[in-house]
């Protein structure tokens, strides 16, 4: 399985987040902001969070193997899950707790040059990180409009960086409002209130993290779209008389299962057959009735074999994502028309008791 595409953007905002958790936590000690200690937090967190996107990436892109045929891709949703809880438990619950304690009781807090240095460096390493990931993203979309592909198509990795580093770059901005407030009335309540804003932020991107990689844990349908595609390919080939129950699920947001009954055309089928069925004037005798039997049977295996190859080489044509196609083979159609028709045929009247 190939390196996923978010591997840069993920691996841009860890560096990025580790600096700014350093500066964020000596802008604390040196100023004893709440704000700031959330802001210490809310970065300590999306360190710890991109690491574990990171392992999870890592360890998604592994082949596919016995025990796990369809690949590891799943696990970046597993580690991803884990990153939105950890954004959720220790970013914003312990982000609001500490301002709720800062409502209960407001301490003082020491603004100075370094704090808001501090702040200024960290929005310009943030900023980098989330214009970096939104150019990342920008990369892969395509034809594709931007919002439409975070929404539909994108790594979740690739949402969760976007996410936390426009989370991270917003919650600089309430945070440095709530100090500046802070500082210039000299109470201590504009602080306490930023630490809570920042923690509901962060407690609203680890919810639409959650929902999104559960989605995918459990086997979310392809885009909008694709499955209609799928089976437009399927109807446009000569030899397909009818399509049904068609299934898709996204393994990986770079792979596809595709799956349908399709019933062949029978015309279709006897046009391979005869090609492949040898001259044989006369009555047959056993031997040569046994021999043309199995010459048909084989023309009828391969016939169908081919052409299924040569629908996968269609699909693929117009869905390069769709790295498993199941095409199952269905010759009830017209049993299934002909009770259709039943159905739908008006009662006929009861015919005269044989008695009277």
């Amino acid at each position: 399985m190939a390196t996923p595409s978010s591997l840069p953007a993920v691996m841009a905002a860890l560096a990025a987040n580790t600096l700014v958790t350093l500066l964020k936590f000596v802008a604390f000690f040196l100023s004893g902001s709440g704000a700031m200690l959330s802001e210490a937090i809310h970065s300590a967190a999306d360190t710890g969070n991109q690491l574990l996107l990171f392992i999870g990436l890592k360890r998604g892109a592994r082949q596919g193997d016995e025990e796990f045929p369809y690949g590891y891709g799943g696990e970046r949703f597993v580690f991803g899950l884990l990153s939105a809880a950890g954004i959720f438990f220790i970013g914003c619950g312990v982000t609001v707790y500490h301002g709720i304690e800062g409502l209960r009781d407001p301490h003082p807090t020491s603004v100075n040059v370094v704090t808001f240095v501090v702040l200024g460096l960290s929005f310009l390493i943030e900023g980098s990180a989330l214009l970096f990931a939104v150019r990342s993203i920008a990369a892969q979309r395509g034809s594709m409009p931007f919002f439409q592909y975070v929404r539909e198509k994108a790594d979740p990795a690739s949402v969760a960086i976007l996410l936390e580093d426009g989370a991270a770059v917003l919650g600089l901005l309430l945070a440095a409002a709530g100090i500046v407030a802070s500082y210039h009335t000299g109470s201590p309540v504009w602080d306490a209130i930023a630490s809570i804003l920042v923690g509901l932020l962060l407690g609203f991107v680890a919810i639409h993290l959650v929902t999104q990689n559960r989605g995918l844990l459990i086997g979310m349908a392809v885009p909008d779209g694709v499955e209609e595609t799928f089976v437009r390919v399927l109807r446009e080939r000569p030899s397909v008389r009818g399509v049904r129950d068609v299934k898709s699920r996204r393994i990986t947001p770079e792979l596809y299962k595709l799956k349908a009954e399709v019933t062949f055309e029978p015309a279709f089928l006897a046009a391979r057959l005869d090609q492949a069925l040898p001259p044989q004037p006369g009555a047959l005798s056993g031997v040569e009735r046994e021999a043309t039997l199995r010459t048909v049977a084989d023309g009828a295996l391969r016939a169908i074999s081919d052409e299924i190859d040569a629908i996968e080489v269609a699909v693929r044509a117009v869905i390069p994502e769709a790295g498993h196609i199941d095409i199952e083979v269905d010759h009830h159609l017209e049993e299934r028309r002909a009770e259709a028709t039943h159905d739908r045929a008006p009662p006929r009247a009861p015919s005269a008791p044989m008695w009277d």
